[in-house]
């Protein structure tokens, strides 16, 4: 077989070169995981015993690596950071909610205080969540300051939320829900904590509280308690100026980073140290 020198990019292009033994030399017992480790970047590909050197050094050069999800979370915090660069803080202090401290934007996250330096560097008193860092340095730059205007709205109708829906509600507004349902006293315990605020609405949910990831981006939380043989029921609602001060990506890692640090904090703090 001729071997060209296109670009290599998914398992079955560079499949197609293997000898196809499942000999399990490589390492791993098909040709075919061998080919998605090598693309994933786990395995060289002179690992494959029967492949002429010249071969595999030009397999070598012709495949083009996925990247993981943990690279381009990494490649978007630096594109971030270089806008945060060109920006004046002085200016942007006051527009978005924050305080300017030693030449920092102190950013106040669920009432604790994250830091953003001139480089865009994120530091902070307590544990920093990853989900946080792309949320806070979009805030940053995309904050147009609008002061929320307690009309409230849910996920789906915010402008560009379509493609991240379907994510927000099982992985953001269902975990939520369930937490909620196994541990509902430490739940709202926890939230209390970090500054969350009751309020009466006009529907009849049990608890309404406001939270504020960041000082300009309120969630409401709805939640419903199971009754009468109805299911519980959880609705996180976003303020109408939301897209005007972050994007519905950023939203959806906010909710997020909230449910994976409520998972962490009732590992830690529960009765058994256990999710459900």
């Amino acid at each position: 077989m001729a071997l060209t020198m296109s670009e290599i990019r998914n398992p079955l292009e560079l499949y197609k070169f293997l000898p196809k033994t499942n000999c399990g030399h490589c390492g791993v017992p098909s040709c075919m995981a061998f080919a998605a480790r090598i693309l994933q970047g786990l395995l060289a590909i002179n690992a494959c015993p029967y492949l002429e050197k010249k071969v595999a050094n030009l397999l070598s050069a012709s495949i083009v690596q996925r990247k993981t999800p943990d690279d381009e979370h990494n490649e978007v915090i630096k594109q971030l950071q270089r806008e945060v660069q060109l920006l004046d803080f002085s200016s942007v202090a006051p527009r978005i909610g924050a305080k300017l401290i030693d030449k920092q934007l102190a950013i106040n996250c669920l009432g604790k205080d994250f830091f953003i330096s001139p480089s865009g560097e994120m530091t902070s008193s307590c544990h920093i969540n990853h989900w946080l860092y792309v949320p806070l340095l979009h805030y940053i730059v995309e904050c147009e300051g609008v002061t929320p205007l307690n009309n409230w709205l849910p996920f789906h109708e915010l402008s560009n939320a379509g493609q991240w829906s379907q994510y927000f509600s099982h992985r953001c507004e269902e975990a939520l829900r369930q937490l909620t349902d196994a541990h509902q006293e430490l739940i709202f315990e926890i939230l209390s904590l970090f500054g969350a605020r009751p309020i009466t609405t006009t529907g009849d949910a049990d608890y309404s509280l406001i939270i504020m990831p960041l000082p300009k981006v309120p969630f409401l939380i709805h939640y419903w308690q199971e009754e009468d043989g109805f299911p519980s029921q959880l609705n996180i609602l976003l303020d109408r100026s939301a897209n005007r001060n972050i994007n519905a990506h950023s939203i959806n890692l906010l909710a997020r980073g909230i449910v994976e640090m409520f998972r962490q904090l009732i590992v830690t703090h529960s009765k058994d140290g256990k999710l459900f």
